[in-house]
């Protein structure tokens, strides 16, 4: 079911009696059970976006349709059980508890004062539950690492029961392994049937786990596709690194453009080879298929054997071996 689509929308901001243009001529949808991330470089209009299919931002032109409803005709309150919204600000105070935090969530359905129902308790709990954050129910916000906010946040908008989660760079600030976890997360809560819809620049963890990316570029049009389409067709280096082209969309890794040492041949276990690999580029050499030069690794011993014409030695670690070749 397309939970969200937009026709001709233009997006941006007021200057004055001036219409500040950032995007324009939008035309997407998401559906249920999709993930989508939407990219772009800083200042091209990725929160202007999210905040104005939210219902947070006033569009400049076109429309916003909510399950085929334009935005215009939904209440506030009906919009608030059709969309939750994860932005980057923290705007809670610090000595709310974690439980207290996620109740927000069922504003939209608490009565007058507040008060929780035994659904509003239920829903609280699988919040919880599905972000395995039962163990923080009673911890202050402040008390919170960056990772564990994110996922209170995220538990916030599950207990809002919507069909449809917003997300600002959910993964920002975060180490590599919350960011994998956060993004996990949202991939299993897609797989639900609820679309899931996240503003980012992590490229390489988007790339493996998003179904489609929306591509935001200043003065081009907005393109929508596959990952694996949009790298093929040069349109991710084209929005992502229009000047620095250092990166290796194949690897999703920095480029080394001084390989100016040598050629060498890697031979082993993969995992051992891919390090290597990487320690010998960061240090200026070449690897390839072809190199009069060859190293064989060998995984039970964990011996870098370094051969050459005349010579053959051994190095017990990728450091010696680097030490060696200086």
């Amino acid at each position: 079911m397309k939970l969200i689509h937009t026709q001709s929308l233009a997006i941006g901001y007021t200057e004055g009696h001036t219409n500040k243009v950032l995007q324009e001529d939008i035309n997407l949808s998401l559906s249920s059970g999709e993930i989508i991330s939407l990219m772009g470089q800083n200042g091209v209009g990725k929160t202007t976006f999210i905040k104005t299919l939210s219902g947070l931002h006033k569009r400049i032109s076109g429309s916003v349709y909510h399950q085929d409803r334009l935005i215009d005709e939904i209440s506030k309150s009906s919009l608030a059980k059709q969309i939750s919204i994860v932005l980057t600000e923290k705007p809670f105070a610090e000595y709310l508890s974690v439980i207290e935090l996620i109740a927000l969530g069922r504003h939209p359905y608490s009565n007058w004062i507040g008060r929780l129902s035994t659904s509003d308790k239920q829903a609280i709990d699988l919040s919880m539950s599905q972000t395995n954050i039962d163990y923080l129910a009673h911890k202050k916000l402040y008390q919170l690492s960056d990772g564990q906010f994110q996922k209170v946040m995220i538990a916030r908008a599950l207990a809002q029961e919507t069909d449809l989660i917003i997300l600002d760079e959910p993964t920002a600030h975060l180490d590599l392994s919350n960011k994998i976890e956060i993004m996990l997360l949202l991939k299993s809560i897609a797989g639900s049937g609820k679309g899931v819809l996240i503003a980012t620049h992590d490229l390489q963890v988007s790339l493996q786990l998003s179904d489609r990316l929306w591509l935001f570029n200043f003065n081009q049009p907005v393109l929508d596709g596959c990952p694996e389409d949009l790298i093929l067709q040069g349109a991710i280096d084209q929005t992502l690194f229009p000047i620095n082209n250092n990166i290796d969309l194949t690897t999703g890794t920095v480029k080394h453009l001084d390989e100016r040492k040598g050629n060498v041949l890697l031979q082993g276990d993969p995992t051992m080879v891919h390090w290597t690999a990487q320690a010998l580029q960061r240090n200026g050499y070449a690897v390839n298929k072809d190199a009069p030069t060859s190293i064989t690794i060998n995984c039970l011993d964990c011996l870098w054997k370094l051969e050459s014409k005349d010579t053959s030695t051994s190095f017990d670690s990728i450091e010696n071996l680097l030490i060696h070749l200086k």
